[in-house]
């Protein structure tokens, strides 16, 4: 509500009140039992209505469009009505205690249906006879709806069933949950790792913003939204830096309602006109926009049966290291990795990130794109004056070959895998997974590396509990069990959650350090020493 006010957004908030949660009443629940009052608070034109007179309904909604249509922003409009029955079911609450006979029956008598009938009555818009007969035909229809539905049980005389054909085939359970990717063909692919012509250096937070003006010069549907994305120049980083000056109303700077503003966007995406890219400014803003990030955004396209594409970048950055405390700086992937729908991609370089963002911002399912604040200043090399490179979904790169232990990571830590390699002079396989969700990792890359070194170690800076390399070490053994010659290691943050204070930070984050404890087990493993 609060964004749609200071946005004076057309919108109308129709809330149904039906007295009860389960068993519990408004008045119970709430110190402030007008629904509608809360709109107030918000500088919202706001109704409470007798939801059982369909006129008095009807002429709220009519101010509220004249409202909406004056350039007044929002409107709110609380509906009293009642559920007849329970939650759920075919008895009537008084069965379950916690409401009277004596309430139902009061209500009974205003159905709005009756209020109707015999309002037009005395109107003489209709007799006893025409009611009778429009009753009649609603449930003749409802029982041709339901012969399309049951037949009689064999099994149950007297009873009917579905009709088993209308049961759906369980095969079909994860059908949809991603798109199949085929909006990719025919892109310019490009493998930074082998490429050999003209290159030009670049910050990687340049990169950042430099892809995206590219994108949304190319593309009008890409909308921007999150907290200081139009001001400072970028936000608070850069990331966004000249989008809002050269692209006016598609940079929104929102309220602090990542909740507000991440559903908005998930709407939008499922409109089909336009391609939201959601910046959380970090990521542990997630939990409070939990509802729509996995419940709704994570789930359509699946809820959908896999027919309405979700067309939505989620961008967020880890700050570990930064010094800015508990809630600002987590490594959302085991989050998300365990979570259906969404596709993660996490680019360790400037390069990388061009050609993932591209593949990012082509795809249609929500992509989450996890950038670090560690790699921001980073000075890369680029393919010179390429935006518009594509890096393909499900391909990891390898960044250091080797024949001793299979270290997979991602993200900033391959710098601090690559130094410890070099302190302890092991000679391990390095991947950098680039894609990170279930669907998109490349087992290909990664097969062929255990195979060769019978070893594993997996490697991120994060907390333990939240960890992304729990689910992927269990999918690892189950894939190459019969080539492991010694458990997976995992080198992960602590358990707990990183603090202001930089000697705590540092203590509960893995970093060079945690790497070469982690490479040296896998050489005790091996019979070292």
């Amino acid at each position: 509500m609060n964004l749609s006010s200071a946005w004076k957004l057309p919108i109308t908030f129709f809330v149904e009140n039906n007295l009860y949660a389960v068993s519990t009443t408004v008045a119970e629940a709430t110190g402030e039992p007008r629904l509608s009052a809360r709109a107030l608070g918000f500088g919202i034109p706001s109704w409470q209505v007798d939801g059982m007179d369909p006129l008095a309904v009807h002429l709220a909604m009519k101010e509220a469009e004249a409202v909406m249509r004056e350039g007044g922003g929002p409107s709110f409009i609380e509906v009293e009505t009642y559920r007849f029955f329970h939650q759920n079911g075919p008895y009537p609450g008084s069965a379950f205690g916690y409401r009277t006979k004596e309430e139902e029956a009061s209500w009974r008598a205003r159905d709005p249906l009756d209020r109707v009938a015999k309002e037009m009555i005395a109107l003489g818009l209709i007799d006893e006879a025409g009611v009778a007969d429009v009753r009649d035909q609603a449930q003749k229809a409802m029982l041709v709806a339901i012969a399309q539905l049951l037949e009689p049980d064999p099994d149950q005389p007297g009873k009917r069933r579905i009709i088993p054909a209308l049961w759906p085939d369980p095969g079909f359970v994860n059908v949809g949950i991603r798109g199949d990717g085929s909006e990719l063909a025919g892109v310019r692919t490009l493998e930074p790792t082998s490429y050999t012509g003209e290159v030009e250096t670049t910050k990687f937070v340049d990169a950042v913003a430099a892809v995206m003006d590219r994108r949304m010069d190319q593309d009008e549907r890409i909308i921007v939204l999150g907290e200081d994305v139009h001001r400072l120049n970028g936000g608070t980083n850069g990331a966004t830096k000249g989008l809002s000056k050269k692209f006016g109303g598609r940079v929104l700077g929102t309220p602090i309602s990542e909740n507000a503003f991440a559903g908005l966007g998930g709407g939008m995406a499922l409109d089909g006109r336009f391609r939201p890219v959601v910046e959380f400014m970090y990521p542990d803003f997630m939990w409070v926009a939990a509802d729509q990030v996995f419940n709704q955004i994570g789930k359509a396209r699946h809820m959908f049966g896999g027919e309405n594409p979700v067309p939505l970048v989620l961008r967020t950055k880890v700050a570990m290291g930064s010094g800015y405390g508990s809630q600002h700086l987590m490594d959302p992937a085991g989050i998300f990795a365990t979570s259906p729908g969404w596709r993660i991609v996490a680019p360790s370089s400037a390069a990388d990130y061009i050609g993932l963002m591209n593949t990012a911002l082509t795809l249609q399912d929500p992509v989450l794109v996890i950038e670090h604040v560690d790699l921001y200043g980073e000075l890369g090399e680029v393919p010179a004056g390429d935006l518009d490179y594509f890096i393909p979904v499900g391909k990891a790169a390898v960044r250091r070959v080797g024949s001793d232990v299979t270290v997979i990571s991602y993200l900033s830590m391959l710098k601090p895998v690559l130094q410890a390699v070099e302190q302890t002079g092991i000679d391990a396989e390095v991947i950098d997974l680039r894609w990170l969700d279930r669907a998109s990792l490349d087992w290909d890359t990664i097969g062929e590396s255990i195979r060769k070194t019978n070893a594993v170690l997996i490697v991120e800076q994060g907390a333990r509990g939240t960890s992304y390399g729990g689910w992927l070490s269990d999918e690892i053994q189950r894939r190459y069990f019969d080539h492991l010659d010694q458990p997976i290691e995992r080198v992960t943050g602590g358990e707990a959650s990183p603090s202001i204070s930089k000697v705590l930070e540092r203590a509960a984050i893995a970093g060079t350090e945690e790497v070469v404890a982690g490479l040296e087990l896998i050489r005790r493993g091996m019979g070292g020493r």
